[in-house]
Parts: structure tokens; sequence; C-alpha cells
């Protein structure tokens, strides 16, 4: 069955899909005090102002998620037969106040999606994933499974991250923050920067009416045991899930002619990735990478970075770095490039904890 992605909207660093004309570039908007008094760079959503309240992301996911309804056209009885995945790595959690009450306290996983589903009348049918960075693409290849095996119609899949300490904090620590900017497969990379941002797609069985669109091939997604904190470096885990992914959309790996990687640029990272897309591709075929412009959005670089490919498959400019060949380790597509001409799309990432998760993407045209 072919499942399609209907239709997208974004709100990063780049603007808001729905209302801007989205910019990329590869310096971050924003600086962001830590308690030790550094500035720390950081990518936020544009035009939003910094905080960590509650009425701010609950707000903007809302009204990102509404304009994805609009754009797509579904009316309200539609939307009762229309589930919902959601994907993020902190979700709420720079929103959640210590609770006083001195018995155990766990807070609710589903406040998001929950959230949602009343605000907007979805289906009682909504789930969340928090498998780290892979979290919205995992959230995507369950939609896709719906969409094949149940009745219902249509299903959103949103990929969130906010601003929170919590998280700055935590990668502030591992000395993983580049002080210069987000250079993944570059031999002289130096780290990641963190951003925020909402990715929101609606999987169809219909295609879409509009020149350019993706259908859905298909995908794989597996943890690797071999560590508590990440995949192998020698790229083994990597090159099996991508292996199953290939297989599973019926294509043969030759069919591939463009790979978004997740990139980083971290080294363990970077050097994992490379080794996985090198036993599976003799040679890899060309790159792209989309954190140097939205910054790692964790749990939600999946659905976001597909969003920001489904605009870019409309346009005649193709986002990719200025680099040398000689200074990279993997070659990124050609600057004068554009993304409607690549027919299929690996789309590769890799979470903390050693979860892997891949699929295909095809470039359709009506």
């Amino acid at each position: 069955m072919a499942i399609y992605i209907h239709s997208s909207v974004s709100h990063s660093a780049c603007g808001n899909s729905a209302t801007d004309s989205l910019t990329f570039n590869d310096r971050p908007n924003i600086s962001v005090a830590m308690p030790n008094q550094e500035n720390v760079p950081f990518y936020g959503m544009h035009s939003l102002s910094i905080d960590s309240s509650e009425a701010r992301v609950f707000t903007t996911l809302t009204k990102v998620t509404r304009q994805l309804i609009d754009k797509s056209g579904l009316s309200q009885e539609d939307l009762k037969h229309t589930a919902l995945m959601l994907g993020s790595t902190s979700l709420d959690i720079g929103t959640i106040k210590p609770s006083p009450d001195p018995d155990i306290w766990v807070p609710k996983i589903d406040r998001l999606s929950e959230h949602l589903q009343r605000k907007l009348g979805l289906s009682h049918c909504h789930m969340v994933f928090n498998t780290a960075c892979t979290a919205s693409i995992n959230a995507l290849l369950y939609g896709k499974g719906l969409l094949e095996n149940t009745n219902i119609k249509q299903v959103i899949i949103i990929g969130c991250e906010f601003y929170n300490h919590l998280t700055l904090d935590g990668f502030h620590s591992l000395d993983l923050i580049s002080e210069n900017k987000i250079s993944p497969f570059e031999y002289q990379r130096d780290g990641l920067m963190l951003g925020e941002g909402i990715g929101a797609l609606l999987l169809s069985k219909t295609p879409p009416k509009r020149q350019h669109y993706f259908s859905v091939l298909g995908g794989y997604s597996a943890c690797d045991t071999s560590s508590l904190t990440m995949t192998a470096e020698d790229g083994s885990h990597i090159n099996s899930v991508l292996e199953h992914t290939v297989e599973n959309s019926g294509l043969h790996l030759t069919d591939i002619d463009l790979v978004k990687v997740h990139g980083t640029a971290t080294y363990n990272n970077d050097v994992s990735e490379y080794h996985g897309l090198k036993q599976f591709f003799d040679p890899p075929p060309p790159i792209i990478a989309l954190k140097p412009y939205i910054g790692h959005t964790l749990g939600a670089c999946g659905a976001l970075e597909i969003a920001l490919m489904d605009e870019l498959l409309n346009t005649h400019y193709l986002p990719v770095p200025d680099t040398q060949d000689e200074n990279l380790m993997l070659p990124f597509a050609p600057v004068s490039g554009q993304l409607n001409t690549y027919k299929h799309i690996l789309i590769n990432h890799c979470g903390f904890g050693g979860n892997n998760a891949a699929l295909v993407l095809k470039a359709e045209q009506a």
C-alpha cells in the first residue's frame, strides 16, 4: 500500500513554513546564558522569544498542528479518524515543576499528545515515542504501519523539541557543544549545537494535489545492545538497519541516489554513521545534512528535517555547505542541485542509547 506525506509544516530557526519563506542560515540565531555564566549558541524557533513556560510549549505546538490541519484541508469529521504519533526527547520537561507530595511522583509522558488530541478533536489513538534522536522517525514508521493495517484514515506525525535547561546543561557538561558551527562529516568538526523546533507531517493513503511530493517506501528500526549509550563505532549496527530498510522498501542499494544523514558533527556519532554508510554503499551516494541550519533538535529531528525537505522539493535550492571535498569524509550533493531531481532518498537517524532507524522516501511528481 502506498503511503504519502500529504502535507507538512515546520517551525524552526529557518522560519515557520506556514507563514514565512524559509531561510537556511548556518549560524545559531541566539545565545543562551548557562548557570556558570558561559554563553552557549542555540537555534531558537524563528520570531519566538525563548522561555520554558508551559504556555509557550502548548500554544506553539497547538498552533503548528492547526496549521498542518488547515493546510491539509481536514474537516472536523476527518479529524475523528486521524491518529497522532508524537516523538520527542525532552517532551515538556522544561515546564514541569517538582511536586511537594512526599510520595514518589512521576510526570505523565503523554501530556503533549493528550492535549493535542483533546484540543483538536483527533482520534483517541495517540502515542508518544521517546527513543532519543530517533523518536519522530519511529513515530513516522509506526504511523505508516497504522495506515497499512488499521481503519485509521490519516496520521499526524509530530516531532517536537523545546528549549529547556536540563537538555542544555546535559550536553554542555559533556563538552559536546561546538564553539564555531555544525560541520557534519568535516575532518575538523568540533561538536554540535542544540536547537528547538516542531515538524508536523500528515501521512495519508491518498497522494496530495501538488507537483512534487514524497511517498514513504519502507523503513526499519532496531536497538544496538553493544553499549548503554551509543551505537558501535564500526558502523555494523547502522549497516544492518540500512540493509533492512532498503529491503523493506523493495529497492536495491544502487537505487538510492541521495542520503539525508543524521550528521550531528560530534566525533563518535559521525564516525559510526560514516562506517555504516561505507559498509553499505560502495561508494556512498551524495549526502545532505540539515542540522547546520536548525541545530540538533534531538527527538524532533526526524519529522522536522523531513518537513523541511518537503518544502525544499518545490524549490530550486538545496542547502549544502560550501566545503572543499578534501576536507570531507563523505561527498555532499552539489550546491547547484535540486532535491526533486533525486528519486530515492535514504533518511538515516542514530539515537542515544543505540537506537538506529532509517526509511526511504521516493520523490514523486504529479
